[in-house]
C-alpha cells in the first residue's frame, strides 16, 4: 500500500516496466493449469467433471489469448521488444492469432475509441446490444452459451487471418505449421480426442463466451466510456484485464503493475464494478 506522499509523487511512468520472469511465470501457470484440468477430468472420467472442466480451460485459454496476447500487443510482455512477436506461439498460435494481426485490430480501438474505425460499435451491433426492446439476459448469456459465441469465434478469426501474410515463410506459414505440428502429434500418439475435447471444445465454445463478456463489459453502457472489474479473483485468474479504464488511460503500463497504478491514477474513476451482478445492474441500467 502506498501512502499519501508516494501516492501524490508517482506518475504513470513510475509503473511502466517489463519482467521476462514475470512473463514467464504466468504463461507458465496457465499452461499448468491446463494440463492439470485436463488431466483431472480424463482420469475421473465423468461428463459433469468435463462440463466443468472445459470451462475452467476455457478461462485459462482466455488468460492466456487475450491477457497475455493482449499485453504482447502492447510490447509489455517481455522485456526485450522482439520476444513479443518471436515468442508468440506461446500465446498467439494456440488460439489461431498472430501478435501483429491482433496489433492491426486492436490498436484502432485505442486510437479512434467509439470511431467507425474502432471494432467495438461494429461488434455490439453484431449481437444485438443497440436494439431498443432487446433481452439483455439472453442477448448476453443465453445467446452466447447456446452457439453465437462460436459465430463470433469464427468472424474474429477470419479477420485475423485475412490480415496474415500469406507468402512464403511469413506468418501464415508459421501458424499453418504450428498447428500441423500440433494435431500430427496428437494424432500419430493417438491422442487426437484429448485435443478435440480439452482445447478446441473449451476454445470454441467457452473462451468464445469469455470474450464477448469482457468486450461487453468493458465499454456498453458506460459513463465515461470504459469500465473496470476490480474483482480480485477475476482479476487474478485473467491477469488483471478487468483494469480496463487504466489500460485506456496508460497502455504501457504492465499487467502486474496495474492494480497499484490504479490506486494512484485512477482511484475515482466512475465505472467500476465488483462481480456478475453487478456487472449485469450496470449494463441493464437505463
Amino acid at each position: 500500500m502506498l501512502n499519501n506522499a508516494q501516492m501524490y509523487q508517482s506518475k504513470p511512468i513510475d509503473f511502466i516496466e517489463r519482467n521476462d520472469i514475470k512473463a514467464f511465470l504466468a504463461l507458465l501457470r496457465d499452461w499448468m493449469a491446463i494440463f492439470m484440468i485436463a488431466a483431472f477430468s480424463i482420469w475421473i472420467n465423468n461428463i459433469f467433471v468435463y462440463l466443468i472442466s472445459v470451462w475452467a480451460i476455457g478461462l485459462f485459454q482466455f488468460a492466456i489469448g487475450e491477457g497475455l496476447v493482449h499485453e504482447a500487443t502492447h510490447n509489455n510482455l517481455f522485456q526485450r521488444k522482439i520476444w513479443n512477436e518471436k515468442l508468440e506461439f506461446l500465446y498467439a498460435f494456440p488460439v489461431f492469432r498472430t501478435v501483429a494481426t491482433y496489433r492491426k485490430h486492436h490498436l484502432p480501438h485505442h486510437n479512434y475509441f467509439g470511431s467507425d474505425k474502432d471494432y467495438i460499435p461494429k461488434y455490439y451491433e453484431m449481437l444485438g446490444l443497440y436494439k431498443p426492446n432487446k433481452n439483455l439476459l439472453f442477448v448476453l448469456f443465453i445467446k452466447p452459451i447456446m452457439g453465437f459465441g462460436v459465430y463470433l469465434f469464427f468472424e474474429d478469426s477470419y479477420l485475423h487471418m485475412k490480415e496474415l501474410d500469406w507468402r512464403p515463410f511469413k506468418s501464415s506459414f508459421k501458424i499453418v505449421l504450428f498447428w500441423f505440428v500440433v494435431v500430427l502429434s496428437f494424432f500419430l500418439s493417438g491422442h487426437i480426442q484429448i485435443l478435440l475435447l480439452y482445447w478446441f471444445v473449451p476454445l470454441l465454445w467457452c473462451y468464445s463466451c469469455y470474450s464477448c463478456w469482457s468486450e461487453v463489459h468493458e465499454h456498453f453502457n458506460t459513463v465515461s466510456g470504459t469500465r473496470s472489474n476490480l474483482n480480485s479473483i477475476i482479476n487474478l485468474l485473467t491477469h488483471n484485464t478487468g483494469y480496463h479504464y487504466l489500460h485506456h488511460l496508460y497502455p504501457t503500463i504492465p499487467w502486474y503493475k496495474l492494480p497499484e497504478s490504479h490506486q494512484v491514477l485512477c482511484p475515482e474513476s466512475s465505472d467500476i464494478s465488483y462481480g456478475l451482478f453487478d456487472i449485469y445492474r450496470q449494463l441493464s441500467r437505463s
